[in-house]
């Protein structure tokens, strides 16, 4: 058998590009393996070996291969490149756990897993359900997988219900977050976007895609500046955070700004290296999506002590405290309600602070990165293949 030191983890994670939620996740795994068990890792992407990912993962000590996976190609020629994909993996990697960290590459992996002489493959669903079809091709690969996991009660509820998947069956789990030292951060975000210390900042984290809500958030954004007047403090500014993926998407949300009169409180940032920095300068943090898991960007605004209002889904219900849903949720598309919370946050910096500090609470005890990592060691321990199936 294996020795425990030698052990081989491949983490499939479809390319190196981007280092986004789920890759984070998977970082802190690997790192956790590293550390802790010395472990071998091998990392599998479909497109190339460079980019901010591949960096961490070199510095890591860690084995980066690619594979020409068609995810798109014709039934036949999908069958065949799933077939090269197994045995690449057997010959060149020769893993003792596969570990995919999205449905997408879960599906592939799952598929094949057998074949590769792996003893254990899991699927993760770090989302609420993006890139699946319910077909009967993915639920055999969801039921050939060694455990079902997802980061999220939505991911959880997709699965059950798609594909008729027992619930029990469904093993959900919390994120890890980093709880960062606040008093390291250096602030810098003011001083760039040109405003004073005393106007209130409030930041949203996210990509902008379909899945996120920004529109709402705009046309909250207009309440919100419509009732500051008579406030002794400079009106509020809106700075939106995160890669502008579809530019017409872009496009429309700008001209709906300025069709509204939001002008310079409304800031267009893009994609940042100091998203921390960011969030620390803010005194609320907002999140305004239609459907997701559990969104990271929440649970990163709440490890820096933050307040945060969002709207009312599952996957920020599961970030935050129910005692604080009340005052912090606001209904999808309810542009008026989600100005309320907003107001109310900015207006009352006790009850800000008090929530801030009860969030960063809440990651510490539910959301820990040690939490996390225990509860994945748990399941690659049970060795859910048996050992003499291994490299056969």
């Amino acid at each position: 058998m294996t020795g425990r030191l030698t052990r081989k983890y491949l983490f499939a994670l479809g390319h190196y590009g981007h280092m986004g939620g789920a890759e984070r996740q998977a970082f802190h795994l690997i790192r956790y393996l590293r550390e802790r068990r010395d472990a071998r890792i091998a990392v599998l992407g479909w497109y190339g070996t460079e980019g901010p990912l591949a960096e961490a993962l070199r510095e890591w000590g860690c084995e980066l291969f690619t594979f020409p996976y068609q995810g798109m190609a014709p039934k036949a020629s999908k069958a065949w490149n799933l077939f090269q994909l197994a045995r690449f993996i057997k010959s060149s990697i020769r893993p003792d756990y596969i570990l995919p960290f999205v449905a997408v590459h879960s599906k592939p992996i799952c598929q094949i897993w057998r074949l590769t002489g792996a003893r254990y493959a899991w699927w993760n669903q770090q989302d609420e359900g993006r890139g699946l079809f319910g077909t009967g091709a993915e639920r055999r690969a969801l039921l050939n997988a060694a455990h079902i996991t997802s980061n999220s009660w939505a991911g959880s509820e997709f699965l059950a219900q798609t594909y008729r998947i027992p619930k029990e069956r469904i093993l959900t789990y919390n994120n890890g977050t980093e709880l960062p030292d606040t008093d390291r951060l250096q602030p810098t975000w003011r001083k760039q976007l040109g405003i004073s210390s005393g106007t209130p900042l409030v930041s949203m984290v996210a990509n902008i895609t379909p899945y996120k809500d920004h529109a709402t958030l705009l046309q909250a954004w207009r309440v919100v500046l419509q009732s500051w007047s008579g406030e002794m403090r400079p009106a509020p500014v809106l700075a939106l955070v995160g890669h502008q993926k579809v530019a017409t998407q872009v496009a429309r949300l700008k001209v709906l700004a300025f069709d509204m009169g939001l002008g310079t409180s409304v800031r267009f940032i893009g994609s940042i290296d100091t998203v921390k920095e960011l969030m620390c300068e803010s005194d609320l943090v907002v999140h305004s999506s239609l459907k997701e898991g559990c969104p990271n960007a929440v649970c990163e605004a709440m490890a820096l002590g933050k307040p945060v209002v969002a709207t009312d889904i599952p996957g920020t219900r599961q970030a935050l405290d129910e005692s604080t849903w009340r005052d912090c949720l606001a209904a999808p598309k309810d542009a008026e309600a989600l100005a309320q919370r907003i107001l109310t946050m900015l207006k009352n910096p006790d009850m800000s602070a008090d929530l801030g500090a009860r969030n960063r609470q809440r990651i510490k005890q539910h959301f820990s990165i040690e939490g996390m990592c225990a509860f994945f060691l748990s399941l690659l321990e049970q060795d859910a293949a048996p050992a003499n199936s291994r490299h056969a």
